[in-house]
C-alpha cells in the first residue's frame, strides 16, 4: 500500500474544508479518516520564500506525525542576521529552543530534520 507524505494511503481523498472545526480528516468512499488524537501548528515569520517555508513545515509534521497530544512548533527569522529561532512546545511540560544557523547550512529542510530528531523526545514502541 502506498502511504502519502502525510501518512495518508494513496487511495484516500483529502477534504479541503472540515466541517470539525480544524479537526485533520480525509475522506475514502464513505469513510471518514479522523487524526482527532493530536494537532500540529507551525508557525513560520521572516524565513524565507514561501516554498523553503512548505519544506520546513513538511519536515516539521512529518516529525511530529506519530506523537500525540498539541504539539507547536514556531520558526521566527531574525532581520539582523541569518539566524532562526525554533521553540518547541508540547504536552507533558516538553519545551525546546535552538538557533539555526544560515551560514552553517542549518535553514535546509534535510538538517532541520537531523536536528528535530535530536532535540525531540525518543518515542516507546511496543516490540512483543
Amino acid at each position: 500500500m502506498a502511504i502519502g507524505p502525510d501518512h495518508t494511503p494513496g487511495w484516500v481523498a483529502p477534504r479541503t474544508e472540515s466541517l470539525h472545526s480544524g479537526m485533520g480528516f480525509a475522506t475514502a468512499g464513505n469513510t471518514v479518516i479522523f487524526s482527532g488524537s493530536m494537532a500540529i501548528s507551525v508557525e513560520m515569520q521572516h524565513t524565507g520564500d514561501s516554498a523553503l517555508q512548505a519544506d520546513v513545515r513538511a519536515i516539521i509534521e512529518h516529525a511530529l506525525a506519530d506523537r500525540l497530544g498539541d504539539w507547536r512548533v514556531s520558526m521566527i527569522g531574525s532581520q539582523a542576521n541569518d539566524r532562526w529561532e525554533m521553540k518547541i512546545l508540547s504536552p507533558n511540560a516538553f519545551e525546546r529552543s535552538y538557533t539555526l544557523e544560515g551560514a552553517a547550512g542549518e535553514h535546509r529542510p534535510e538538517v532541520i530534520r537531523v536536528i528535530l530528531g535530536k532535540m525531540l523526545p525518543k518515542t516507546v514502541t511496543n516490540r512483543a
